[in-house]
């Protein structure tokens, strides 16, 4: 005999005292539970979409971008970065010129909690800035001068 009550998602069987439960309530208790079980662990999204799966086996992005010139720019990649460098290919990440008092800065880093002067993360890529004159504070970020080449590496 079933169970006088069924647990309200699965309907499985939940026995009272004067049910006479049978091997086949059982079985097909189990059966669903198999079933369920089955179908979750198949399903490609339940818990995570497929790119979140792809972005574990390389956490990060490696990539080059051409300067512009321009004063500001947003380099798009895809995703808010949670880490990130940025740095001229074949050049120094930072340059003091003491005759002018400036510093020429050809690299940055973005992080949860800030970022260097001259970049910043943002939705779908990240921030940059070109300083093409000297500026009041000495702070002359380089991240975006025409023609130069500039790597990232940014963490999902």
């Amino acid at each position: 005999m079933p169970s006088t009550y069924k647990t309200p998602f699965l309907g499985l069987n939940r026995f009272i005292g004067s049910d006479k439960p049978k091997m086949d309530d059982f079985n097909r208790d189990t059966q669903k539970l198999d079933d369920k079980l089955k179908e979750h662990f198949e399903s490609q999204d339940v818990h995570w979409t497929k790119a979140e799966k792809d972005r574990w086996k390389k956490p990060y992005l490696i990539g080059t971008y051409t300067g512009n010139g321009q004063m500001e720019r947003t380099v798009a990649i895809g995703f808010r970065p949670a880490f990130g460098i940025i740095f001229k290919v074949d050049d120094v990440p930072a340059l003091l010129q003491p005759s002018g008092g400036q510093t020429q800065q050809y690299s940055a880093f973005i992080t949860p909690k800030g970022c260097t002067w001259g970049c910043e993360a943002r939705e779908n890529g990240f921030y940059i800035m070109h300083a093409p004159n000297n500026t009041p504070d000495g702070r002359k970020a380089q991240l975006n001068s025409s023609g130069e080449t500039y790597c990232y590496i940014m963490f999902y």
